[in-house]
């Protein structure tokens, strides 16, 4: 299987070292980065590719490849897509594949013309332990119909300084903390409800990583993660970052739960924590802590694990990283027989709620998706 890669950073090397690890005949000959982060990491672990290419098209000419890897900046994602697919590739591409509405309908247009199944996305989430024994208690009618769920994604001060630093601190990349970071967990729970989210209403904005909270003694709680590349700067508290660093969203699904999520970027002790509650029962759970808990309306113990020890907590999205290549590896050798939990579809849409949340944030108005919906329903159909 042989492999080339566009954005070469740290987050693309390591899914790529995660794939070799399981299927020995797939090969990275080739990438596309003038600055490659990931270099580092691929060197450590003997698979820096010797072929580079000053473009993508040049390099998609030159070599025979079987699977385009996309890890560029989130806002180049749509034109590495489109250039991929208009040379026949299976494509990989890291969330999210669009940063705005406008790309949002150009990527249906291309999902009408080249089909769902030539993009494969990373949506780790869906790949997770937790996310299977959700689904099959959910499967099994055990917590009967999802009323509504609680939940948070939260990130430690060093990974918010390192958002403060990166490129994706400006929205035009990024696409906005909400859409870069939390559209996992947006996808996570329209899978729970499996329903399309309807209404959202958000608030939120940039009060803690301002001048005034700045530490007087040590930054080095923020500046540990060692930063290098594209458009990155070292001023943290002052930096000239767009995005924000806590948010709440409240979610009205088309199924009628409800959803109320939150999340910060400078929490000393990180978690991310869902409590999902139905008809019959509830489960609970919290992805970097490992537990996992499902009981009946009786109190009943429905699920009582913890996933940490056995996935390796937080390394690898929990373990789901590793769980994500394996179900790809087998879709790429066996796509007909081998369907994948998360599709660009799915992406496309947690990505127009991120969207959303962050207008209505912004407008101070609650947002109704049903014209957006049916905007991009007219196009794919």
């Amino acid at each position: 299987m042989k492999i080339g890669a566009v954005g070469l950073g740290n987050r693309i090397a390591h899914v790529y070292h995660e794939l070799s690890q399981i299927n020995n005949n797939a090969e990275l000959i080739a990438y596309v980065d003038p600055l490659p982060i990931g270099r580092e990491y691929a060197e450590k672990n003997n698979f820096f590719p010797k072929k580079s290419y000053p473009t993508l098209k040049e390099m998609i000419s030159s070599e025979s490849l079987d699977l385009l890897m996309i890890g560029s900046p989130n806002h180049l994602h749509l034109e590495h897509i489109k250039e991929g697919l208009s040379f026949g590739l299976k494509i990989f591409a890291e969330k999210p594949i669009v940063v705005d509405e406008e790309q949002t309908i150009e990527l249906a247009k291309l999902i009408k013309e080249y089909g769902r199944d030539k993009i494969l996305v990373g949506l780790v989430l869906r790949y997770s332990q937790h996310a299977r024994s959700v689904r099959d208690l959910i499967n099994k009618n055990l917590i009967g119909n999802v009323i509504s769920i609680e939940a948070s994604e939260h990130i430690m001060p060093w990974h918010g300084g390192f958002f403060m630093r990166n490129w994706r601190r400006k929205e035009k990349y990024s696409g906005g903390f909400m859409l870069e970071k939390c559209c996992h967990d947006i996808d996570f729970y329209s899978m729970i409800t499996n329903s399309r989210p309807i209404k959202v209403a958000s608030f939120g904005g940039r009060t803690s990583f301002i001048p005034s909270n700045q530490p007087k003694d040590s930054m080095e709680e923020y500046t540990k993660y060692n930063l290098e590349g594209w458009e990155a700067k070292e001023k943290v508290f002052d930096s000239d970052a767009d995005i924000v660093d806590h948010q709440v969203a409240i979610i009205e699904y088309e199924s009628g739960a409800t959803l109320a999520f939150h999340t910060n970027m400078r929490v000393p002790d990180e978690f991310r924590r869902f409590a999902v509650i139905g008809t019959n029962g509830m489960v609970e759970g919290d992805f970097v802590r490992g537990f996992l808990k499902a009981h009946d309306q009786k109190n009943n113990i429905l699920l009582d694990e913890n996933y940490g020890a056995a996935f390796g907590m937080i390394k690898g999205h929990y373990g789901a990283d590793s769980l994500m290549l394996k179900d790809i590896n087998n879709h790429l050798i066996n796509s007909e027989s081998s369907r994948l939990p998360v599709g660009v579809i799915d992406c496309m849409e947690a990505g127009v709620v991120a969207m959303k949340i962050d207008e209505s944030r912004k407008s101070g108005k609650v947002i109704d998706l049903s014209s957006t919906w049916k905007e991009i329903d007219n196009i794919i159909s």
